[in-house]
């Protein structure tokens, strides 16, 4: 690896510039850094409303929380621990772009991301200067994955994966492939071959074979086994409930009473209560409840049950000041 570029992905890259061919690289984080961290103790700095680590972003010299907007000047030491040797973990589109200028100086590199698309007509701006190949290198997020059609892109690269695959979600392995395989498009159009490099440290993941083999029917029979013996969607509905309060002890309490209400009813379809992965946002503690339940069953019993047993929730009035979000069919 040189930096965050892989030994092969470095040699396409040189070969597609010198025959004045574009590259798209995509990078599903944005910011520079997704975190700081302490070598001594590990402590990393944290949004101070939300349960989740600040992302650097270099142009601006903050940490930003990506959920709130929090943000604060660079720290020099550790809060835990006191060291300074403070070192910075991950990469997003920021470095990356930061990066290229370096290794690629006679080109021009742009990046297609939130933070660069703010202003008035920037994303229009931005497509129009790579169309007409003012642009040697986008470095981008999702919004280089769908839509986009260009006649001089030779490579693009997927930086990382894993992310990407990784996340706890049934549905991640479907989205993957999909934005893999969209991004993937995005090379060698109007009849002319490109060259795809995703980057990964997981090889012989059994998405990726696929992707690389185009093979959509395989990845779909593969995912509706998957789904059949889980009890997932579009074998079963799915509703999704969220519980929040700005005490954790008192939304503890409501969401095992709510979870014992809708068990009443629905038995074993109902999960959790369960701390999500990010279990504080903007000062809300969160919890979640995941209901499952048979295609056959109508929709507008089920709702109008839940709707029922919220109301039997809310009568109590300790529990007035919990907020609950319903999402049924959450995507």
């Amino acid at each position: 690896m040189l930096s965050h570029f892989s030994e092969m992905l470095m040699k396409e890259m040189d070969e597609k510039l010198k025959n004045g061919e574009q590259i798209i690289l995509f990078q599903n984080r944005r910011g520079y850094t997704p975190y700081w961290t302490c070598e001594v103790c590990s402590n990393s700095p944290k949004c101070v409303n939300c349960d989740v680590h600040l992302t650097y972003h270099k142009h601006s010299n903050t940490l930003t929380c990506h959920y709130c907007g929090y943000g604060t000047p660079p720290i020099g030491t550790c809060s835990s621990c006191g060291s300074n040797r403070i070192v910075m973990m991950g990469f997003g589109t920021e470095k990356i772009e930061d990066e290229l200028r370096t290794l690629f100086p006679n080109h021009i590199i742009k990046r297609l991301d939130l933070d660069t698309t703010r202003s008035k007509n920037a994303y229009e701006e931005i497509l129009e200067d790579f169309d007409n190949q003012r642009i040697h290198i986008l470095v981008g997020t999702q919004m280089i994955t769908k839509g986009l059609d260009f006649d001089n892109v030779g490579l693009v690269g997927v930086l990382d994966a894993d992310n990407l695959l990784k996340r706890p979600d049934f549905r991640a392995n479907e989205r993957a492939f999909q934005l893999f395989s969209q991004v993937a498009g995005r090379a060698g159009r109007k009849g002319k071959q490109g060259r795809v490099i995703i980057q990964t440290t997981d090889p012989e993941n059994w998405v990726l074979g696929l992707i690389q083999k185009h093979d959509y029917t395989s990845f779909f029979n593969h995912e509706l086994i998957e789904r059949r013996n889980y009890y997932y969607p579009p074998f079963f509905k799915l509703i999704h409930i969220t519980l929040k309060h700005k005490e954790e002890n008192k939304l503890l309490t409501a969401s095992v009473e709510l979870t014992g209400l809708l068990q009443d009813v629905f038995k074993e379809r109902v999960m959790g209560p369960e701390k999500p992965t990010i279990s504080r946002i903007n000062n809300y503690f969160l919890r979640q409840i995941y209901l499952k339940y048979e295609k056959e069953v109508s929709d507008k019993t089920i709702k109008e049950t839940v709707a029922n047993l919220l109301n039997k929730f809310y009568e109590k009035p300790v529990n007035k000041s919990v907020k609950v979000v319903v999402d049924v069919d959450p995507i």
